[in-house]
């Protein structure tokens, strides 16, 4: 998760909100690490949002952590008042655990992840080309 979460750092432009959904322990958390290390952030440094639900995490490009898990839906990301990063993530790179809370649909970039099996996760990406075409430059570590 950590590996895919910093190949999509290198690959997505700023300003691109990035919807994840998955269980418990699913690795959201990891794969939003993995995007602070390819943006030049610490990774130790990033830890789930879910009592403070965000957290701006300043790098090569910001990190925007929003965690909706406590939230019961877009009135209380409204009155959270992170609407605002949600409907424009400006120059920053705007991640949001939790993302099906809100019920919208409208993100540049969906990470879907299900347990498949002990210690297996299956990944959905819906990405634009230009992302695929930039995580197919590179192959993957390891």
């Amino acid at each position: 998760m950590h590996e895919l979460g910093r190949r999509l750092a290198e690959a997505l432009p700023p300003g691109t909100l990035v919807a994840l959904d998955g269980p418990l322990g699913a690795g959201k958390t990891v794969l939003t690490q993995g995007i602070a290390d390819g943006l030049g952030i610490a990774p130790r440094e990033v830890t789930s949002p879910s009592f403070t639900l965000c957290r701006v995490h300043p790098g090569r490009t910001t990190l925007v952590h929003i965690d909706l898990y406590r939230l019961a839906g877009e009135s209380d990301a409204h009155d959270a008042g992170l609407l605002e990063w949600l409907d424009d993530p400006r120059d920053a790179l705007v991640v949001v655990e939790w993302f099906e809370r809100l019920g919208r649909e409208r993100a540049d970039v969906r990470v879907r992840i299900a347990f498949a099996g002990t210690g297996v996760r299956r990944v959905s990406l819906t990405v634009p080309p230009a992302v695929v075409a930039a995580l197919r430059r590179r192959p993957p570590a390891g």
